[in-house]
């Protein structure tokens, strides 16, 4: 889909961990970041007592998604939102993102390896803003 597009601001970019692939994009006034990350990954990071909600077992990977306002640096936590992700070989797969106490986030299968697009639908504040995202599963 070309080059990525360039964030507003500084012009640094945002920091992320080495592990999983940290996507980011500004839609309208809310930046919008995607995280993929394998289950097993995900479940190291998960720590007994914590808000996140149990990863579920019957899934590949996890989609984490932040929303912050870029204006009052708020995180919206109210927001609904629904995934649409093509893959490879032809299959999709769609389903919404649930508030996991810091972040939005749900579970996916990758059965093959090769580019994901990664549409993400996002209504919040009355107002509906869409993302494209990608992933590549190696």
């Amino acid at each position: 889909h070309g080059a990525p597009a360039a964030s507003k601001g500084t012009g640094a970019k945002d920091s992320s961990p080495a592990k999983g692939s940290v996507q980011t994009v500004t839609q309208e006034g809310v930046r919008i970041s995607l995280e993929v990350m394998s289950m097993g990954d995900h479940r190291k990071h998960m720590t007994k007592g914590s808000a996140h909600g149990e990863a579920d077992p019957g899934k590949s990977h996890s989609l984490m998604l932040t929303l912050q306002d870029v204006d009052s640096q708020e995180i919206i936590s109210d927001a609904r939102v629904a995934f649409v992700i093509s893959g490879p070989a032809g299959s999709e797969e769609s389903g919404k993102l649930t508030w996991s106490g810091d972040h939005y986030a749900g579970g996916i299968n990758l059965k093959d390896k090769g580019n994901y697009q990664i549409d993400l639908r996002v209504e919040s504040g009355g107002m509906e803003r869409v993302a494209e995202l990608s992933y590549e599963f190696k």
